[in-house]
């Protein structure tokens, strides 16, 4: 099959005249110029220009993500010492989050996984809270014993709280 495309195009050639036939190897060299521009060089350019002008974007997002993984690191390093924390730690740590630490008249840990408390009269909307924090954290509430403050919406706890190693 290629024997016979080149038969005919040698046999076609050689009925043109040299002029004719240089005509046509430069129209051949100018055709396959404009064909490897157009299916080599163009695409490539256009590619490189994109890639030149996401380039910068690329980078910033690279180093967001730098910038989140050390954040995210810190953060596993910091749950990871938490989670090893004592529950006394994580009582007090919670107590200081909802500003409790100063209420508190008698902290006694009982054992490594209990904890004895009371507190002065608390608005009862803090101390609820307080107590729904510490059950997410795995600690619960063992024995509750809740006095009237000296005004409404005050009331003075005795706590045991149970929780272990997280």
């Amino acid at each position: 099959m290629a024997n016979d495309w080149n038969e005919r195009l040698r046999g076609y050639l050689a009925a043109r005249n040299p002029r004719e036939r240089a005509t046509l190897a430069v129209g051949g060299v100018v055709l396959l110029l404009l064909l490897g521009y157009g299916l080599v060089y163009e695409p490539l350019s256009q590619a490189r220009t994109k890639l030149a002008e996401r380039l910068p974007r690329l980078r910033a997002e690279l180093r967001l993500m730098r910038v989140q993984a050390a954040e995210i690191e810190r953060l596993h390093t910091r749950a990871g010492d938490l989670a090893r924390s004592s529950l006394e730690q994580r009582i007090k740590s919670s107590a200081a989050a909802y500003g409790l630490v100063g209420n508190i008249t008698r902290f006694t840990p009982v054992t490594s996984e209990q904890v004895q408390l009371a507190t002065q009269p608390l608005p009862n909307s803090g101390w609820i809270d307080w107590l729904t924090d510490l059950e997410r954290q795995g600690i619960s509430v063992e024995r509750c014993r809740i006095s009237a403050g000296g005004q409404p919406g005050l009331s003075s706890l005795e706590l045991t709280l149970k929780g272990g190693q997280r």
